[in-house]
């Protein structure tokens, strides 16, 4: 597949996951099972926020970077991303949400999300359909 045609195929659904994560960030408060859709969509999020740059830096000509830390790392240098630090934290708050969970750290990471990370998905946004509709 054209890596252009690829990047652009992800970042249509990124765009719908984070409208998706934006629609569920508005409630004020959830029970058990909307708070772990919640933090699903943000996993979701990560998922093809990093996976839209990789096809985005394969197609600028990076074809060994592969990974979201590598991956992350490259888009920082080349402007893609602004804060390489959060998406740093945004990557290991993914982490811990995939593999481990609990209340307590459900909580922690949704006001997380709602407070850091949504800005950084929405920035990202932006700043990709700056390079050209999908």
């Amino acid at each position: 597949m054209d890596q252009d045609v690829r990047w652009k195929q992800r970042f249509a659904n990124y765009r719908k996951a984070l409208e998706n994560l934006e629609k569920a960030s508005i409630q004020d408060s959830y029970n058990e099972l909307e708070r772990q859709g919640f933090i699903k969509d943000f996993e979701l999020c990560h998922e093809l926020a990093w996976k839209t740059l990789q096809d985005l830096l394969r197609e600028r000509g990076y074809d060994d970077i592969a990974g979201p830390k590598p991956v992350m790392r490259q888009a920082f240098f080349d402007g893609l991303i602004s804060d390489g630090e959060l998406w740093g934290a945004l990557h290991e708050a993914r982490n811990l949400a995939a593999h481990t969970y609990d209340l307590e750290r459900a909580i922690l990471l949704e006001k997380e999300i709602k407070a850091r990370f949504l800005a950084a998905f929405r920035q990202l946004r932006t700043r990709l359909e700056g390079l050209g509709e999908p």
